[in-house]
């Protein structure tokens, strides 16, 4: 797709195209599931991860005229997007600096740089800077410059190959709460407008791509990994999660589960540590977060129900199992899929979550 003549013959857009449909193979690669429900899962994956890849190299892909856009949302989603959290990315370039300006809303958040911003295996953290660490003014509106060279004031760190930003805002209780409100700015562009070089599309078309080939490899990899101890939560390796874009913050455990029509999965938190907050969520196979929409598919720190020992007995079934068992999670339907367990701003995490599955009558 170099041939700048292919824009006006459509031969850039049929090349495309026909790249495209090479994607579709990636879903039948070895490990994956086939059968009909998630292989069309998978189909729909990748209609989401084409939206989230063509925002982020051809409509939100200009360093020097940067816009907040979501990567993941309620319809597009990857790598065990929590549902507890508002994910705000931008395109950046550790050539340039950038104000960051807000107000704050009811939710904890961060903001980090990574030094990739389409291949979802090489996002590794260049900055980060933590809400607590923002000084406000007294209307709760902030202000922070992201840039290499240390700033006054609130300062984002960035490094000469830094590529995106991301922003983690994290919920208590998503339906009442407000986010923070940002914006950003280049500082010091080079560049007089945000007009479309032509010359950019095909590299940029070419880039969305990647970015689909790079998620869903990655996610078949983790999963094959996972497969190594399906329904058990032991830590996962939190390199790897910080080098996909992970949150230093964040003490991760990930795994895959798989339950037949009469079992369920009790996973018991016990000696919680210390934290700023802790969930844990459901996932498809493709790690995409079931639709936390309409279904309880996640469970927190703040909306848990309690033992009188301070432990959480949290309960995966494909059937509400009644009143005794209130952080109950949903399968929706699914057969099998990813999920995590987090500890965000932890003390001494434990290093596995005791689980264990039992006959979906037994909870009766």
């Amino acid at each position: 797709m170099s041939d700048q003549h292919g824009i006006l013959n459509g031969k850039l857009w049929g090349d495309f195209c026909d790249e495209l449909k090479t994607l579709g193979p990636l879903l039948s690669q070895p490990g994956t599931p086939d059968d009909l429900q998630n292989r069309a899962l998978g189909y729909r994956y990748l209609t989401g991860l084409l939206r989230a890849g063509l925002e982020m190299t051809v409509d939100y892909a200009n360093p020097q005229f940067p816009c907040f856009f979501s990567l993941a949302d309620d319809s597009k989603k990857m790598l065990n997007d929590n549902p507890d959290s508002f994910y705000q990315n931008c395109v950046v370039d550790g050539r340039f600096n950038y104000r960051i300006s807000g107000t704050m809303g009811d939710t904890r958040f961060n903001i980090g740089t990574k030094g990739s911003a389409t291949d979802t295996s090489k996002m590794v953290s260049t900055g980060q800077i933590n809400m607590e660490d923002i000084d406000c003014k007294s209307d709760g509106s902030f202000e922070i410059i992201a840039s290499i060279e240390e700033q006054p004031g609130n300062w984002l760190p960035m490094q000469p190959g830094t590529r995106s930003l991301i922003v983690r805002q994290t919920f208590a209780d998503r339906k009442n709460e407000k986010p923070a409100d940002m914006r950003i700015e280049c500082l010091n562009p080079e560049a007089i407008n945000n007009t479309l070089n032509p010359q950019t599309l095909a590299p940029a078309l070419e880039a969305a791509l990647g970015f689909i080939r790079s998620t869903v490899d990655l996610n078949v990899n983790w999963m094959g990994r996972y497969s190594a101890h399906i329904n058990e939560l032991p830590e996962d390796d939190q390199a790897l999660c910080q080098a996909a874009g992970g949150d230093p913050n964040i003490h991760y455990y990930q795994s895959y589960w798989s339950l037949a029509p009469d079992e369920a999965l009790v996973v018991l938190l016990e000696d919680i540590p210390p934290c700023d907050t802790w969930n844990m969520q459901l996932s498809n196979f493709w790690m995409q977060s079931l639709d936390y929409r309409f279904f309880d598919v996640c469970v927190n720190k703040h909306g848990a129900h309690y033992r009188k020992d301070g432990s959480v007995e949290i309960v995966v079934a494909h059937h509400n199992p009644g009143p005794k068992y209130p952080n109950w999670l949903n399968t929706c339907g699914h057969d099998q899929g990813g999920m995590l367990a987090r500890y965000i701003g932890s003390i001494n995490p434990p290093n596995r979550l005791p689980t264990k599955v039992i006959k979906f009558s037994e909870l009766n």
